[in-house]
């Protein structure tokens, strides 16, 4: 779909009166709330995930322009550490 597409997609649609506000608070009160139920499920996260995501956050800060991120390189150095230190207990954890 294309912009003009997406702009105009509702140029078709058939409408009636818009309701008042008495309508609009009365069918929000009678409209039963179902709540999200909280998807914070403690999954095990693996070495190889934890390395990964490691990777990838290193890889992301590397792929900045310069000065975009407040950066101090002892964290970037420290990040690395643990990536090795993640990938040597990934390696043990296989034997």
């Amino acid at each position: 779909m294309n912009a003009e597409e997406y702009i105009t997609a509702d140029n078709h649609l058939i409408t009636t009166e818009m309701p008042n506000d008495e309508e609009i608070i009365e069918a929000i009160k009678n409209y039963e709330c179902i709540e999200p139920e909280d998807e914070v499920t403690n999954k095990p996260i693996f070495f190889i995930q934890a390395f990964g995501f490691m990777n990838g956050i290193l890889s992301f800060l590397e792929q900045q322009p310069d000065g975009s991120f407040n950066v101090d390189n002892s964290l970037i150095r420290n990040l690395a550490k643990l990536k090795k230190e993640v990938k040597l207990k990934y390696i043990a954890s296989q034997q």
